[in-house]
């Protein structure tokens, strides 16, 4: 499966970007798929807290804008896999666990790998742009694998 790995900040526009909140969920998940930088020692610049949750609350409130939006529904496969992926982030909620939404979770916990995934496969099956153009959540390049 290909990944996003954020690597630096930019901010150009990505060709083929959806629009409106199709263009706001679209950028929810490129920042959900993209791979976080290395872990930083203590002091080092590069991890901001509760950056982990405000990327949950983002796709949270596009998801519905979204699904708020639609004049007709999407394909049937493509509905399930955004389920799958709010399913996902809601089971990570319930769960209360504070590790969850460290640094070091966030790099390489199994869930926030899981949702790197699922992001990566919604975006892939509403044929949005994978961001590797983008200013979301940094620059990001692809790559197979995942950070971990």
């Amino acid at each position: 499966m290909t990944q996003m790995t954020e690597t630096s900040a930019a901010s150009s526009p990505s060709v083929g970007a959806p629009a409106g909140a199709a263009g706001q969920l679209w950028r929810a998940l490129v920042a959900l798929a993209a791979v976080p930088p290395p872990l930083k020692r203590k002091g080092e610049k590069g991890w901001v807290a509760g950056r982990s949750e405000n990327l949950v609350v983002e796709f949270d409130e596009a998801y519905t804008s979204f699904v708020d939006s639609f004049d007709s529904l999407p394909a049937e496969s493509q509905l399930l896999t955004l389920q799958k992926m709010d399913q996902q982030l809601s089971s990570m909620v319930r769960a209360a666990d504070a590790d969850l939404w460290t640094q070091k979770a966030h790099v390489s916990d199994p869930s926030w790998i899981k949702v790197r995934h699922l992001a990566a496969d919604v975006i892939e099956a509403f044929d949005w742009p994978q961001g590797s153009e983008t200013g979301v959540a940094g620059r990001l390049t692809l790559h197979s694998g995942d950070a971990g």
